[in-house]
C-alpha cells in the first residue's frame, strides 16, 4: 500500500502599516542671480608699482694664487686697486706650501693687482685683473 502524505500550508497574514498623510511642502522659491555691476560703478584700486632700488651686488671672493718658490724667510705681498688693496703698501699672501702663496679678499668690483717680495721688489710684466668670484693663479718673475 502506498502512503501519502498531506502537505500542510501555514497562512501568512500580510502585516499591515499605518502610514500618516504628510503635507505637501511649498516650493522654495530661487532667487535670481544678481545682475553685475555696471562698469561706471566699479571702483578700480591701482596696484602700487614696486618700490625701484638699486640691485644689490653682495661681495664674492677673489682668490689670488701665486706659484712660487721666493727663498727661505722672504715673504710675498699684493699691492692694487679695488677690494681695499692700495699701491702705497702691501698685504701679506699666506704661504700655503713651498711654492703656493694664496689671499682670499672679497670685492665687488674688478681688482688690479702686482705682487712684490717683502713688499720692496716688484715682479716683471703687467698689473693682473681678477673679476669677483674668480680664482686667479700667476706664477710671477721677478
Amino acid at each position: 500500500m502506498k502512503k501519502t502524505t498531506k502537505k500542510t500550508t501555514t497562512a501568512i497574514a500580510p502585516a499591515v502599516v499605518v502610514t500618516t498623510p504628510v503635507a505637501a511642502k511649498a516650493p522654495v522659491p530661487i532667487a535670481p542671480a544678481a545682475a553685475p555691476a555696471p562698469a561706471a560703478l566699479v571702483k578700480s584700486v591701482p596696484t602700487p608699482a614696486p618700490a625701484k632700488t638699486p640691485p644689490v651686488t653682495a661681495a664674492a671672493p677673489i682668490t689670488i694664487e701665486a706659484k712660487i718658490d721666493i727663498g727661505f724667510g722672504n715673504n710675498l705681498f699684493v699691492r692694487g686697486q679695488g677690494a681695499g688693496l692700495s699701491w702705497d703698501h702691501g698685504i701679506p699672501l699666506e704661504c700655503v706650501d713651498s711654492k703656493t702663496w694664496r689671499l682670499i679678499v672679497p670685492a665687488k668690483d674688478k681688482l688690479q693687482f702686482k705682487l712684490l717680495i717683502n713688499d720692496s721688489v716688484w715682479a716683471k710684466g703687467e698689473d693682473v685683473v681678477a673679476a669677483p668670484g674668480k680664482k686667479v693663479e700667476v706664477t710671477p718673475a721677478f
